[in-house]
């Protein structure tokens, strides 16, 4: 995993979690950034072009979390918005 600089192109929001980490849409990058105690890292749509899978993004514009942890993304150029499950488990 990747935890160096990150560079954006054209952020359209920032989010603080309840846990008082940050994530950014990297609209045009087509994904979305977020921090964690070893920095900055690619957290969704990591291939850097857009696509319409659901583990694509085409231009998001916005991202909220709900109270169990999920995260949910407006994908304006797919027209949809993608709910991302948290996970409570991780690869060891």
């Amino acid at each position: 995993m990747d935890t160096g600089p990150v560079t954006l192109n054209n952020p359209t929001d920032v989010v603080v979690d309840k846990d008082g980490y940050l994530f950014i849409v990297d609209s045009s990058n087509h994904r979305i950034i977020g921090s964690d105690a070893n920095g900055f890292r690619c957290i969704v749509a990591c291939s850097g072009s857009a696509g319409t899978s659901t583990s694509d993004l085409s231009s998001p514009s916005s991202l909220s979390f709900d109270s169990f942890g999920n995260l949910y993304v407006i994908d304006i150029n797919n027209s949809r918005v993608v709910k991302y499950t948290f996970q409570t488990t991780s690869c060891p």
